[in-house]
């Protein structure tokens, strides 16, 4: 009896604790948005705009690979993660969710430090798209979680 008493606190933890998540991951896709209208702004505002460094265009395509390499590199890290932290309990589920999806906002990051640099614009949207491709790929899922907290443990903070 007792156990089935700590598992339904456990998971009425865990559905706070997701959509506390959940929040945080729709905010952090929100600003890969307000990232895509500062690179519209600044192209209206600073037109012709050929980005804030005087770069060869040999080294942009080099930066641009590299960043690309780094974002690949991402789906790596994120799956490490979530492999590597521990799941017993809503507290690690939820930091491993906010971790993965900080590593999911970087890549638009990546494109939009390459536009500032270069100042294509088509740079930041592919790597914003791959962002996005992320996000949808990693976003947390309430099921997964619950089933990971089944198989982990019911000792749920």
């Amino acid at each position: 009896m007792r156990g089935s008493r700590d598992l339904a606190r456990s998971l009425t933890t865990l559905k706070a604790r997701y959509l506390v998540v959940n929040f945080i991951g729709l905010a952090m896709i929100a600003s890969v948005f307000v990232y895509a209208g500062v690179v519209e702004l600044i192209k209206w505002q600073l037109a012709p705009f050929a980005g804030f460094a005087t770069l060869a265009p040999q080294t942009v395509v080099y930066i641009k690979y590299a960043f690309l390499a780094l974002a690949a590199a991402q789906f790596g890290i994120i799956k490490a993660v979530q492999k590597i932290l521990p799941t017993r309990s809503a507290d690690n589920l939820s930091q491993a969710a906010v971790i993965t999806l900080a590593l999911c906002e970087t890549v638009a990051v990546l494109g939009l430090v390459l536009f500032l640099l270069a100042g294509n614009a088509v740079d930041f949207y592919i790597f914003m798209a791959i962002s996005l491709g992320f996000f949808y790929f990693f976003f947390p899922k309430y099921e997964q979680w619950e089933q990971r907290l089944r198989a982990g443990g019911t000792n749920a903070k």
